[in-house]
């Protein structure tokens, strides 16, 4: 495990942080879902965002359409979209004031993006679960 990754799951991800969960889902069936509760149970603040149910509530959280309408700032933005769908995700992120960690959840996994994210001074995580990670590490 590089330090980078070390230092982002002993400040972020052990600690409960701000988390933009992009594609959140109500969906029980999805694992977004399991990760998004068993999170909110640690207590981690979590950011719903997905255009398909901006406006209404996930897990009892206001749901924002993009990244670029989260109330506050988060510590990590959290992928749990497929490569292909990613394009709006990223162009929202390099238009963020500043830059939070990106952690792409497995199946979000986008090796291109990635190195293009860390040129830009993004911290990138890629292909771990942070359910898992927090359960294992923490």
């Amino acid at each position: 495990m590089t330090k980078e990754k070390e230092e982002v799951i002993r400040e972020f991800v052990c600690k409960p942080s701000a988390i933009a969960i992009v594609g959140a889902s109500s969906n029980r069936e999805r694992p977004v879902f399991a990760v998004m509760s068993y999170l909110l149970e640690r207590g981690f603040r979590l950011f719903p965002v997905n255009p398909a149910y901006a406006g209404q509530k996930v897990l009892g959280l206001d749901c924002a359409g993009s990244l670029l309408e989260l109330p506050q700032n988060v510590d990590v933005v959290a992928l749990f979209v497929g490569a292909k769908n990613q394009e709006p995700i990223l162009r929202d992120l390099r238009e963020m004031p500043y830059r939070p960690v990106v952690w792409m959840q497995p199946g979000a996994e986008n090796t291109e993006a990635e190195k293009a994210l860390q040129v830009e001074g993004f911290p990138v995580v890629s292909g771990a679960c942070l359910m898992a990670t927090h359960r294992t590490l923490c």
